[in-house]
């Protein structure tokens, strides 16, 4: 007869699926928030640092702007001050670049023709410091951005040197550096004059700090001295079209939703909160003014919308929500937020709509208009005026206008001429003035380079958040992962044991020792640090991050069994050691051991949750120590003991120590397709002896510590041990214990 599968594992009790699902939810809850910065951090930073990103200046003069600089001047040769450029912090020109722990701050300076003059990483936190040391201030790396131009394209290991296995964190400072730089040369060169005919633009297409530019939103900032700042940005939807480009169209269709189901808005204010304080946003204390009216705006009609998730505003602010506006506001002309916070102060803001402004300019185009024919009116007339008075000078000094001899009037025709209808220019000479003007304010301001031609760049805020990250991907990294990920799928699927020690090989070779891209316990707390798009950021990381989760939710801990190097290298060690030396724990000591590791990851990881940045992880998992090759004697007499311990307990920091194994033990009590028992493991300690990780008690499988590593499913399929017999032959031949009934 054929084996008959049976129960492998009894169901978690219930207190543990509680804990499970509150774990999930704080993890998940998390990973989804965003860390927002305080800004203008740039009047913090020391002169000697200014000096070292912008050499060559003899005086820095004060924070102003917006975004925030500090100007550098120095004394020409002509013994004029004249503009060196500007320094900076990309913290204050937000949305930041996450590295893979958390946000990464530069100071930056920038020359007037686009060229940056220095960077120095001023504020990181990076979980691999520990393994590598300050790894961003290497002497040299921070060094090679003097000299790059706004217009490159910044890309790690093109055009900026890398750093392996942190390519996260690189690629992180090299785009902040580039987007910030960028987005002051906008702002103070070429792109800086919005005044007048981009006012009525369309805004659609635009990047958000574009649309701050040309007055589509307005934000302030509300602070709370000694405790931080907010800011609040407001912008009109006008029509749906608008509306979608702000938010996105599935949340914009669920927006109308909720204000259809408050009975409707004739008039609809965006508002996105961006700030390390984001409870100085209250509904309450807002109101309108317009002319001598003032309408104050019902709580009620304040409506959050949560997270923002798509739209121009995804990745500008930390909360969203809408204002639903009287219909007695005149949107077609200008009028003032007044937002009152007590003894915080009452803030006002002016805000003009699209159709505001055109109607503004349209008033402006026929004013200028009137100007003109006005001029032109009066330049005809001094003309003429002229024309007599040279003709009544000829009659006197007998030279004819119709000669053509007009050129030979004496001097003092001339100069009577001039005295008798002034010397004011014509209309065109004007208008070449201002011209003229306008292209030396450009030079002045330095939106133009040397030879005067505009800086060339892209407002990096018009990419994609997909069109960045492929900007950034490393192919050979991606089909390298690929390659990994499917001979550890084959190995996993074909059960073939040489086939996964291959993959094994591979790997411990390439994910721990020439890539480094395994995964790691800091990924989870660099999710909860730097929210999930930390792992979208990095294309191969994403690979190996969905890979595990699949298959995990599937199958269980097909990770560790196949994918996790310092696993990889405990079956090695396992494989050559005598088995004489071997001693594993007992069942009972195996039992309690076992839940070590679930309150190493709490160490970890409630931390975290709670808005800690240290983190003990180094100590506890020594994969930085060993494929990183940390230069701490203590990480190395954490690891090597670590690899002593599995000499005499195969995978003993699999079974008893490791966090990540224990998140993925959490998971996969979720799993689906699990390892069949028959009937013959009743009987059978074959698999039960050679399971590395002591998961099996005869027919029951402790699924949780199961790897997944194919030893006791290839027991099984070639049916070793018991399984060669059919229990019809086994039955028999089993004793038969009588057991005292007490009668």
């Amino acid at each position: 007869m054929n084996p008959r599968p049976m129960r492998d594992v009894s169901p978690p009790p219930a207190s543990l699926r509680r804990a499970i699902r509150v774990f999930a939810a704080l993890t998940v809850l998390a990973a989804s928030g965003f860390e927002p910065v305080e800004g203008q951090r740039i009047h913090g930073v020391p002169s000697d640092l200014l000096d070292e990103v912008m050499p060559g200046v003899e005086r820095f003069g004060p924070v102003e702007g917006d975004p925030p600089v500090v100007r550098g001047y120095a004394t020409g040769p002509d013994g004029v001050e004249t503009l060196v450029g500007w320094v900076f912090l990309t913290s204050d020109l937000p949305p930041e670049q996450f590295g893979y722990s958390g946000p990464i701050e530069a100071l930056v300076g920038l020359r007037p023709n686009g060229t940056i003059t220095g960077v120095r990483v001023t504020d990181y936190m990076e979980s691999y410091m520990r393994s590598m040391g300050d790894f961003l201030r290497t002497p040299g790396f921070q060094e090679q951005f003097a000299g790059k131009h706004v217009g490159d394209p910044f890309r790690v290991w093109d055009d900026v040197d890398g750093i392996s296995r942190v390519s996260i964190s690189v690629r992180a400072l090299s785009r902040g550096v580039r987007d910030s730089a960028r987005r002051v040369a906008n702002a103070y060169g070429t792109a800086r004059d919005f005044s007048t005919a981009a006012e009525v633009v369309d805004p659609v297409g635009r990047s958000w700090y574009e649309l701050r530019q040309l007055g589509v939103v307005q934000r302030f900032e509300v602070t709370e001295p000694g405790e931080g700042s907010a800011g609040i940005a407001l912008a009109y939807i006008e029509n749906d079209r608008l509306g979608e480009y702000f938010l996105g169209p599935p949340l914009y269709e669920r927006a109308l939703g909720s204000v259809a189901r408050r009975g409707g808005a004739e008039n609809l204010m965006l508002y996105a909160i961006d700030g390390s304080r984001l409870r100085l946003f209250r509904q309450q204390g807002w109101s309108l003014v317009q002319d001598a009216d003032t309408v104050a705006i019902d709580p009620r009609d304040v409506v959050s919308l949560g997270l923002p998730s798509g739209g121009v505003v995804a990745g500008e602010a930390t909360m969203i929500g809408l204002m639903l506006v009287d219909g007695s506001i005149d949107t077609a002309r200008p009028f003032t937020f007044v937002y009152d916070l007590g003894d915080l102060g009452t803030h006002t803001v002016e805000y003009r709509s699209q159709e505001a402004r055109l109607a503004a300019a349209e008033v402006r185009a026929a004013e200028e208009a009137e100007t003109r024919a006005a001029e032109e009116a009066e330049a005809r007339a001094a003309e003429e005026a002229r024309g007599a008075v040279v003709g009544e000078v000829g009659a006197a000094t007998g030279v004819s206008a119709e000669s053509g001899a007009v050129e030979v009037v004496p001097d003092a025709v001339e100069e009577e001429a001039t005295e008798r209808i002034g010397a004011e220019p014509t209309a065109d000479e004007r208008v070449e003035a201002e011209t003229a003007g306008d292209e030396r304010a450009d030079a002045d301001e330095g939106g133009v380079d040397e030879a005067g031609v505009p800086l060339d760049f892209v407002l990096t805020e018009e990419e994609t958040f997909a069109e960045r990250v492929l900007a950034d991907t490393s192919w050979g990294r991606v089909a390298l992962m690929l390659g990994v990920l499917t001979l550890a799928g084959a190995a996993f699927f074909t059960k073939l044991p040489a086939l996964r020690w291959t993959a094994l090989a591979v790997t411990l070779v390439v994910l721990g020792f020439v890539d480094g891209g395994f995964l790691s316990v800091s990924h989870i707390t660099s999710g909860i640090w730097a929210g999930a798009g930390v792992y979208a950021r990095d294309l191969p990381l994403l690979l190996m991050v969905v890979f595990t989760l699949v298959t995990t939710l599937v199958w269980g801990r097909v990770f560790c069994g196949f994918l996790c190097p310092f696993g990889a290298l405990q079956d090695f060690i396992e494989r050559i050691t005598p088995r004489w030396l071997q001693r594993p724990l007992s069942p009972r000591m195996h039992a309690r051991a076992r839940w070590v590791k679930y309150g190493v990851l709490a160490a970890v990881v409630v931390p975290a949750l709670a808005g800690s940045r240290v983190s003990i992880y180094q100590y506890v998992e020594p994969f930085g120590t060993v494929f990183f090759r940390s230069p701490s004697l203590l990480l190395w007499i954490i690891a090597i003991a670590f690899l002593a311990a599995s000499v005499v307990v195969p995978r003993f920091y699999c079974r008893y120590a490791c966090p990540l194994g224990a998140a993925l033990a959490l998971l996969s009590f979720a799993s689906i397709r699990r390892i069949p028992r028959v009937e013959q493991c009743t009987l059978c300690l074959v698999c039960e002896r050679k399971c590395p990780t002591g998961a099996i008690r005869r027919e029951v499988i402790d699924f949780p510590e199961c790897v997944r590593c194919n030893v006791c499913e290839i027991q099984l399929l070639e049916r070793r041990g018991v399984c060669r017999h059919e229990m019809d032959d086994i039955r028999p031949r089993l004793v038969q214990i009588r057991v005292p009934t007490g009668v």
